[in-house]
């Protein structure tokens, strides 16, 4: 059976707490398989730590993310190997049946934070490293 997730790309805002589902988000993406917090969150963690965010490139370009767009389409890059389980989805549209929503919270030269819903509350909110503390097995 499938765990469905789904990772939404938000840009941090003022007001705007991690533990509550921002109105806007930039684009979303469906994760068919493996959305549980062990496999997609440590997935998700492994591959954001130590990265930020930056607004334009420089002389030293390994581990940043040249804006919220460059993190969301590189996301999607690592993500997708064959055709199946990921889909980008219009965040407007809601998805049935999903186990799991993750926020991919960013913006430039600030921390990338992630926060974890189930289907009734949230579960985890923190910086990759945490996620990998706390679910990586």
């Amino acid at each position: 059976m499938a765990t469905r997730a789904k990772i939404h790309i938000a840009r941090r805002e003022e007001g705007v707490s991690f533990s509550d589902k921002p109105e806007k988000v930039m684009v979303s993406i469906y994760n068919h398989y493996d959305g549980y917090p062990e496999g997609l969150g440590v997935t998700l963690a492994s591959y954001l730590d130590g990265y930020r965010i930056t607004n334009g490139l420089g002389r030293d370009n390994e581990y940043i993310f040249n804006g919220l767009g460059c993190l969301a389409a590189s996301l999607i890059a690592e993500l997708k190997d064959g055709p199946g389980n990921i889909y980008i989805e219009d965040p407007n549209v809601p998805h049935t049946w999903i186990d799991y929503d993750y926020y991919v919270w960013g913006d430039d030269n600030k921390d990338i934070w992630i926060s974890i819903f189930d289907d009734r509350e949230c579960i985890f909110v923190g910086l990759p490293t945490e996620l990998l503390d706390k679910y990586e097995v």
